[in-house]
């Protein structure tokens, strides 16, 4: 829950602003992308995605972060060994990207090339090939060190389902299957925030702080706006429900050329 999240400010030093919101317009100034407005004033959170160095960590806090839909996760790196009494304090903190068993004090790990109690596991880096078929992972990179690129929203997860020599074959959010390079890394376990999707917003206020803007319905609008607009009343026109650009939009219409199995 966001009351469990930290009230004050978030780290200076890993945060930066961003340039203004385009609110959905080009460089020209015509609207390309709708239903976009300005939100609410934000600072950029560094995350690190990478995660290539081979350090023990502690979970400062759980933080909210308004750029992402789940909780981000401030940890404080220690350099020696994993146990407490041999470890030196680090003043090198980094966001990551927290996972759903985080709370305050739960250790963390980088590159590890092993895999021990799953319960222990949760939220550490690990590469694809140490990691066991059925395990559930996030924040997957897509070539070798180049950082996390997907998996990455408020509870999801991919399932690890097959190990190749130099491959693995990964049930992703969507359904589909990949194959990934086996040197790639994953976080363990399933992205915090599991809950974002079934919020409600008790004004349209909250949608505005969020960037939205008020979604117009075709058959509200006029001839030239809309293939839905014009006539007396509320009717289409007898035709299917399509985009401003005829394209249609309902009834199962297919975007993707699926291959076909022999």
């Amino acid at each position: 829950m966001k009351n469990s999240c930290w009230k004050g400010k978030p780290l200076k030093q890993l945060t930066f602003s961003f340039k203004k919101a385009s609110a959905g317009r080009n460089s020209t100034g015509r609207i390309t992308l709708f239903h976009r407005g300005s939100h609410a004033k934000r600072l950029q959170r560094r995350i690190d995605f990478q995660r290539n160095t081979s350090l023990t960590g502690k979970v400062e806090r759980i933080e909210y972060d308004p750029n992402r839909s789940s909780w981000i996760a401030l940890v404080r790196w220690y350099s020696g060994s994993t146990q407490p009494q041999h470890q030196t304090a680090s003043t090198r903190f980094t966001y990551i990207l927290a996972c759903d068993k985080f709370k305050t004090g739960s250790p963390v790990m980088n590159n590890v090339h092993s895999f021990g109690n799953l319960e222990q596991a949760l939220g550490n880096c690990v590469q694809l090939a140490y990691i066991p078929v059925g395990t559930l992972i996030h924040n997957i990179e897509w070539n070798p060190g180049q950082g996390a690129k997907f998996v990455r929203a408020a509870g999801t997860f991919a399932q690890l389902i097959q190990k190749h020599e130099a491959t693995v074959r990964l049930r992703l959010p969507s359904g589909a299957l990949a194959s990934i390079n086996s040197q790639c890394r994953a976080t363990i376990g399933i992205v915090s925030n599991e809950n974002h999707g079934k919020r409600n917003f008790r004004k349209a206020g909250q949608s505005r702080w969020l960037g939205r803007r008020p979604v117009v319905r075709g058959v509200a609008m006029n001839p030239v706006d809309h293939p839905h607009g014009g006539g007396e009343g509320r009717t289409k026109g007898g035709r299917r429900s399509v985009s401003p650009w005829g394209k249609p939009t309902k009834g199962g219409f297919k975007t993707v050329v699926r291959k076909q199995k022999n």
